[in-house]
């Protein structure tokens, strides 16, 4: 056996089945479908489900109970370790969305494995800094794991976003900006503020936002898209997510628009007509490439196993010589790691 296969194989104590599981306190990480206790990592629709009990940050906790109706939360907020049976379980910021979360679990003999969730080294507004950990054991979102995929920085994309919107105002059209309703839409609405832009904003982020700025997060001075204040939208900016753009009849009705969609898959060349947007611009909320090698270097592992993608990351790691394997989405893995879960693909 090489060396690589060796190190990989040593036991890590839990499972792969659509989500992270730990068998003897029966705690998962972020499964797709319902379980008597699971860790949340954040609050976008496909990471929460109705679980008996939930684990998350008292930030998505908010967002958690909101989508699912469901009131039995273990609310953990970061750096405050809680023990389920043998194993501790700790949460630490991920870089995301506000309140997103890795967690750290600690086993009886001391090994520690770390699920990142989805996270971003990049730090943008109105979402905690993400943390890196050394640990034994990585599990690792790569959605963004081929090479071509290399994000500027928030504060470049930034400045893209305050020169399109401005040359579209200049001209005389409205600049329609579209992103996410969570997460996305508060980070774009505080860049735009933060340039002096006037911003009207539909319902689905404007509730959001309202729920950040609750949790104490300041998004700077905005304005509620309505009946009356579409009557008025020049010199303004309006902010919707991209699903909204036809759907809602006071976004659907503007005129003389220009649209710019912010979005990672911006680093696709054909994503401009994929999206139907004028404009896309590369601000994503998760990793690039470069910053998923980054968070491996830092964190020191022995093993990774990545987790969305297609596995191209994990096989570039292995050309490193770091032990690492894809985990694909259906996959179903029926014990414990005692041996390395290989891809067919490299």
């Amino acid at each position: 056996m090489s060396s690589v296969a060796a190190a990989a194989s040593r036991p890590t104590n839990f499972r792969y089945e659509r989500g992270l599981h730990w068998p003897a306190p029966d705690l998962w990480l972020d499964p797709e479908l319902r379980k008597p206790l699971a860790f949340v990592s954040h609050g976008h629709s496909d990471h929460c489900r109705p679980h008996r009990q939930a684990v998350a940050t008292p930030a998505t906790a908010v967002f958690y109970r909101q989508r699912t109706r469901r009131r039995d939360v273990i609310e953990l907020p970061f750096g405050q370790p809680h023990q389920f049976g043998q194993y501790e379980l700790e949460l630490f910021p991920a870089g995301h969305i506000l309140g997103s979360a890795q967690a750290q679990v600690r086993g009886p003999d001391g090994q520690t494995v770390v699920y990142t969730g989805d996270f971003r080294l990049k730090h943008g507004p109105a979402v905690e800094p993400c943390e890196v950990r050394r640990c034994d054991v990585l599990v690792m979102e790569c959605t963004y794991g081929q090479p071509h995929y290399r994000f500027p920085a928030v504060e470049a994309v930034a400045d893209e976003l305050h020169d399109c919107v401005s040359r579209c105002l200049e001209s005389g059209r409205t600049p329609l900006v579209l992103a996410y309703a969570l997460g996305k839409g508060q980070e774009a609405l505080a860049l735009l503020t933060n340039a002096g832009f006037e911003v009207l904003v539909q319902e689905q982020i404007y509730t959001v936002a309202q729920q950040y700025e609750r949790l104490g997060v300041p998004l700077g001075d905005y304005a509620l898209l309505s009946p009356e204040t579409v009557q008025d939208i020049r010199n303004k900016v309006i902010l919707a997510p991209p699903h909204r753009r036809r759907s809602d009849p006071l976004v659907g009705r503007l005129k003389r628009v220009q649209s710019f969609f912010l979005s990672g898959w911006a680093a696709d060349p054909a994503a401009r007509y994929r999206f139907g947007a004028d404009y896309l611009l590369p601000l994503s909320d998760h990793a690039d490439c470069t910053d998923l090698l980054s968070y491996v270097e830092q964190a020191q592992p022995r093993v990774v196993y990545t987790v969305h993608g297609d596995g191209t990351f994990a096989g570039i790691l292995r050309s490193q010589g770091i032990p690492a394997y894809h985990l694909p989405d259906n996959a179903y893995q029926p014990g414990l790691f005692d041996e390395p879960v290989a891809s067919t693909s490299a």
